[in-house]
This record gives C-alpha cells, sequence and structure tokens, in this order.
C-alpha cells in the first residue's frame, strides 16, 4: 500500500513538474478584442459602449513593442498640435465598422493646426500578433483629415492601435478600438 502510494506521489510530481513554466518563457499576451463598437459609414456610433476604447490611452510596455518597427519613421519638420479632438463627442473611431474589406478613420485638431505629423497604425488579432502596419507623414487641411484603410484581414475581431508623432514629441496621441471585418 505504501508503495503503491509512494509510485502514485512521484507520478503526480514528474506530471506536474513536466507542465511548470521554464524559466524565462513568457506566456502569451491575450487581449479581449469581443467588445465591438457599431460605428456607422458616416462616423456615428450606432452601439457606442462605456468601455473606453477610442480614446486617448496610456500604453504598456508590449503596446509600445508594436511600434517598433515603425518607429524609424523621419519626424523631422512634423509639428504638434495643441489638440487632438475627440469628436463626436467623445471619441475617434474608425468607421464603418463592422467593414468588409476597407475602413477610415478621421482625425481633427484644434483651429490653425497645419501639419505635418506621423500616423502610425497596428492592427493584431487576441494574441497581440501585429497582421498589418504602416507609418505615413500626413498633413492637415482644414483642421481635419481622413484616413482610409485596407488591411487584407480575413474575417474576424481584432485590435486597431494608432499613434501621432511630431519632431521632439514621439507617440504625442495613442488609441486603440476593436474592428471587426465581415464576410
Amino acid at each position: 500500500m505504501k508503495t503503491r502510494l509512494i509510485y502514485n506521489l512521484l507520478f503526480f510530481i514528474i506530471i506536474m513538474s513536466s507542465c511548470s513554466k521554464k524559466d524565462g518563457e513568457t506566456q502569451p499576451t491575450k487581449i479581449d478584442v469581443s467588445s465591438q463598437w457599431t460605428i456607422d459609414a458616416g462616423g456615428y456610433a450606432t452601439v457606442a459602449l462605456n468601455d473606453f476604447q477610442w480614446i486617448s490611452k496610456t500604453f504598456n510596455g508590449k503596446e509600445f513593442e508594436l511600434f517598433n518597427s515603425l518607429d524609424t519613421a523621419n519626424l523631422s519638420g512634423t509639428i504638434t498640435p495643441a489638440t487632438v479632438v475627440e469628436t463626436p463627442p467623445g471619441y475617434v473611431a474608425t468607421y464603418p465598422n463592422p467593414f468588409t474589406a476597407a475602413f477610415s478613420l478621421s482625425l481633427r485638431f484644434n483651429i490653425g493646426y497645419p501639419g505635418p505629423f506621423i500616423f502610425k497604425a497596428v492592427v493584431v488579432d487576441s494574441s497581440l500578433t501585429p497582421l498589418f502596419k504602416t507609418a505615413q507623414r500626413l498633413s492637415v487641411f482644414n483642421q481635419q483629415i481622413s484616413i482610409a484603410f485596407n488591411p487584407g484581414l480575413p474575417a474576424g475581431r481584432y485590435r486597431f492601435y494608432y499613434t501621432l508623432s511630431s519632431q521632439g514629441n514621439a507617440h504625442f496621441y495613442k488609441s486603440w478600438g476593436n474592428i471587426q471585418r465581415n464576410p
């Protein structure tokens, strides 16, 4: 009886030690992409969740790492606006959402802001794996600009991260929101 108990205990220890995380191993990062705002083709939310998507954010280290390959963009001659206007009221979201092939993002700035600035965007899946990246130098006319995207994503749910940068003020505006591609 004691021998059998010892063998069972030894077997249990072996199984548990083989399942443990090894030194230096990290668990994959998971994010929740299930909460979707519904945004019509005009950029207005028909379903807006009270979950703090699409507003100015502070990114964590993993989120900033998404932009490492885009941080080679030349910031010389770019200008930081006094404000990024979060409208209609209080958010800057992609539209339409869900989308079928392409979507847009409109940005508004303080009156008189001429730009240019650097726009960087990354679309990730729920494992924070980048599926689409872009960096663009953009100029503003009439304090507003609209940017179109056709990221070639399969049907599914994703997160759209973006930042705005200027000379001496990298990533002065950061935000994200969940997006959905329909078939």
